[in-house]
């Protein structure tokens, strides 16, 4: 176990060595709180690694992939995320969504951002039989290394054999830095 671990952490640190860029962003509202690491691989693919703690949900882990596409102020990501819940009032599982992201420049060093991912019941595992994500923001960028951000999200499960579940839905705030 210690091996993997270890071996995982330097393929990890290789990463981020050789990446373009790196973000870092931190979102909460009085019950969640929300973080999230995106790696510019190369021009044109990302990676990003989420984590969303949650008074009511509980905890939600991902990791996603994207191919992205520049036209004008237009930037558009697309790709799949894969996402474990250990939820507290439904059983744990596992999701493979596909779906994106987007972002428009707005100019006065505003954007706006949305994404989406859906997960079918055949890309579901456990007890999920389906999952949706939905996350739209107003971010303002203070200089080329820090943002604001405001936003809403709704992430919702399905379950086999249970009532569906709303895992986090709200408005919240948040920082993204770039180094």
């Amino acid at each position: 176990m210690r091996l993997s671990l270890l071996s995982s952490l330097l393929i990890l640190s290789s990463v981020s060595v050789t990446a373009f860029a790196n973000d870092f962003s931190v979102g909460l509202n009085d019950d969640v709180i929300s973080t999230d690491l995106a790696i510019d691989l190369n021009k044109n693919t990302n990676a990003v690694f989420g984590y969303i703690y949650s008074n009511d949900g509980g905890h939600l882990t991902s990791a996603a992939m994207h191919i992205s596409h520049d036209a004008g102020i237009h930037h558009f990501e697309v790709g799949a995320k894969f996402s474990y819940v250990w939820a507290k009032q439904s059983a744990n599982g596992s999701a493979v969504g596909v779906g994106g992201r987007y972002k428009m420049d707005l100019g006065s060093s505003l954007s706006f951002h949305a994404s989406g991912y859906y997960a079918p019941s055949v890309l579901s595992f456990g007890s999920v039989d389906g999952q949706y994500e939905l996350d739209s923001k107003m971010q303002f960028q203070l200089n080329p290394s820090l943002a604001l951000f405001a936003g809403y999200r709704n992430i919702r499960f399905q379950y086999d054999y249970a009532d569906n579940s709303t895992f986090d839905s709200g408005f919240y705030i948040g920082a993204r830095a770039r180094f």
